[in-house]
Order: C-alpha cells, then sequence, then structure tokens
C-alpha cells in the first residue's frame, strides 16, 4: 500500500532515531506504533493528512474527503496512532508528578512497577478524579512528554 510507505518515510524524516511500524491493519485502517519519541499529537500532525474517508453515523455511510495530496500519496480511512513508554521514560514523569505534587503524595510509593501493574489509580482518586487517581495523572504527564 502506497500510502504506508509514505507515512513512514515521512515520519522517519521528521523524527530521526524513533522506530515507527506502520502497517495495513484492513482494508481501510493503518496502525502507526513506536516507543517514546514524539507525542501522538505530533504524529497526528503528519498522519492526518493521509485520510481521505471517514463514517457518518448520522447518514450511516462513508464520506469520501479525498484531496489532490491523497491521490499523489496516497490515503486512507482511518490511521490509528498507539504510543508506547519505556520504563525511563515513566521514572520520568513520575519524577515530574514529585516535583509537582510531593505535597500530595504522603510518603506514597511511585514506582514503575506500581504503575505497570496499574494500581497506581486506586492513590489520590480525592484529587486527581474518581477511577484514575495517580495513574492517571502520569498517563496525561506521559501524553505530552517528548524524549
Amino acid at each position: 500500500m502506497q500510502v504506508t510507505g509514505n507515512i513512514r518515510k515521512e515520519l522517519k524524516a521528521k523524527f530521526p532515531g524513533v522506530k515507527f511500524s506502520v502497517r495495513k491493519r484492513s482494508y481501510d485502517s493503518i496502525s502507526v506504533n513506536w516507543t517514546d519519541g514524539p507525542t501522538e499529537e505530533q504524529v497526528k500532525e503528519i498522519t492526518g493528512k493521509y485520510r481521505d474517508s471517514y463514517f457518518d453515523g448520522m447518514q450511516d455511510m462513508f464520506v469520501s474527503c479525498s484531496s489532490p495530496f491523497n491521490e499523489i500519496y496516497g490515503g486512507v480511512g482511518y490511521v490509528f496512532v498507539d504510543r508506547d513508554y519505556s520504563d525511563a521514560m515513566k521514572q520520568q514523569a513520575i519524577g515530574i508528578l514529585r516535583i509537582k505534587y510531593d505535597h500530595l503524595l504522603d510518603g506514597e510509593d511511585i514506582s514503575v512497577a506500581r504503575y505497570n501493574t496499574g494500581e497506581l489509580w486506586r492513590i489520590r482518586q480525592d484529587y486527581f478524579g474518581h477511577g484514575h487517581g495517580i495513574q492517571g495523572e502520569i498517563n496525561k504527564i506521559l501524553a505530552v512528554t517528548t524524549a
């Protein structure tokens, strides 16, 4: 598929040193995966222009939004982006959390191991929101942090 190769080339040029996996998922969708590096929003700035259709639920039909760009470089209906985080990146986010919210942590053990098991959502739900806790705040920090 022409579009996967073009997305891969453009991401590699914009973010050298970051390894991206760009794969066809189904007939009209592509997945882009990577670890650390740019944020999802930064990657979507590149992949968004390759979108050439979408599903309109009100009319129950697919709508074409193809452009001259898509005709030359390829297009696809859906581009899914998914960024993974290394333990080093998670540790960096925990460090940022500690600086910003140390007064709320009450000596609590906030570690990468506890983050990886998902148990930090229980801590400080009163402050960070029910069902999210510190786990959710670390996720927010990771989402906007580049490596």
